[in-house]
């Protein structure tokens, strides 16, 4: 962009000089084209800067209110991946009006999205998570920059964002890979969020490190903690095993073996629901989505949940919980827009 307007300005002294020379414009009548100039770019500037302060007056109302939980009083926190392709539909039209409304109807509190970086100028130079943040409300970490080279990962979570860490995954082969991870202040309790894109089924060796760097950053945690990520891997295979044990992370349903990219993996929370969205007409991944119930804030408590939440892969019916503990009905059937539970064709609930 910089060099962009140099070479403008470059442009515009050079025409000037070679007109003058030209004798296409005489001297005498430059200062009065000068002052006209002068005052047609004064009023251009007054007429930006009041609209810009008009829009800041509209948006401030919105990008100053604080964020809502969807289930504050049940200590609930609902997290989903979704990897969107840029804000792309599959006719390539901008998708961000389907993807609010789906994660408004889903009731997530903590979504990651991944290949989510527009800001390039082949994608307009926009930031849409921003858009997300305002009318859904929500506190929004972006991730890593353009000029970090990634596809892109971003976040939004209804909790406030503590501190947050933006990591480029080892690459030596293949496409560079990144990942967040945030802590967030979950009712008084810290809780770790680790969203991650990893490289493609082509670059094994670059899979394998960035599995393993993911494993010992969770390993590390001492807060709960949840991954929501692309992993491109099958379930119980050896990267699916560095992440999880290596990661002391528990699978949200290990029994669930037709995954490949996306993964939902958990510890030190209470696992209540897990259920899997289709994409509708958004490319390019389905949504995941699952439910925790977070321990208390107490220091000694939560470390006793940690201890004795171990996690349950026994399942019960949605009845056995109460309505803010479970996935919208709507969704159900052929759902809405598109969107509708598939491959257990509901959500799946744990003791």
């Amino acid at each position: 962009m910089a060099a962009t307007m140099l070479s403008l300005l470059a442009g515009t002294r050079a025409a000037r000089r070679s007109l003058v020379a030209g004798g296409g414009v005489k001297t005498e009548t430059l200062p009065t084209l000068v002052q006209a100039d002068r005052r047609m770019a004064r009023r251009v500037v007054a007429a930006c800067v009041a609209a810009g302060v008009l829009a800041m007056a509209w948006r401030l109302p919105a990008a100053t209110r604080a964020p809502t939980p969807y289930h504050a009083d049940e200590r609930l926190v609902t997290v989903g991946i979704w990897t969107v392709h840029f804000d792309l539909d599959n006719d390539m039209w901008l998708a961000e009006d389907l993807i609010m409304q789906a994660v408004r109807d889903l009731e997530v509190d903590v979504m990651g999205f991944l290949e989510s970086d527009t800001e390039r100028i082949i994608m307009g130079g926009r930031d849409w998570t921003q858009r997300v943040g305002e009318e859904l409300g929500y506190y929004v970490d972006y991730g890593p920059s353009p000029r970090k080279h990634t596809w892109g990962c971003a976040m939004v979570s209804k909790y406030p964002i503590v501190s947050s860490r933006h990591l480029l995954l080892p690459s030596p082969a293949g496409e560079l890979a990144c990942a967040i991870h945030a802590t967030l202040d979950v009712l008084g309790q810290q809780v770790d969020v680790v969203v991650s894109h990893n490289g493609q089924e082509e670059n094994a060796l670059d899979r394998r490190l960035q599995t393993t760097e993911l494993a010992r950053v969770m390993r590390e945690s001492r807060n709960p903690l949840v991954f929501a990520g692309y992993v491109v891997t099958r379930p119980h295979s050896k990267n699916y095993r560095i992440l999880f044990d290596g990661g002391r992370l528990s699978d949200v349903d290990p029994t669930d073996s037709d995954r490949w990219c996306q993964y939902i993996g958990y510890r030190g929370l209470k696992r209540t629901g897990y259920a899997r969205v289709s994409r509708g007409t958004i490319t390019d991944t389905e949504i995941q989505v699952a439910k925790f119930v977070v321990p208390p804030a107490d220091a000694q408590a939560g470390a006793q949940a940690e201890t004795e939440w171990q996690p349950s892969y026994v399942r019960v019916n949605a009845s056995a919980y109460g309505a803010a503990y479970r996935f919208p009905q709507m969704f159900m059937g052929k759902g809405v827009r598109g969107h509708f539970y598939h491959v257990f064709d509901e959500p799946r609930y744990y003791d």
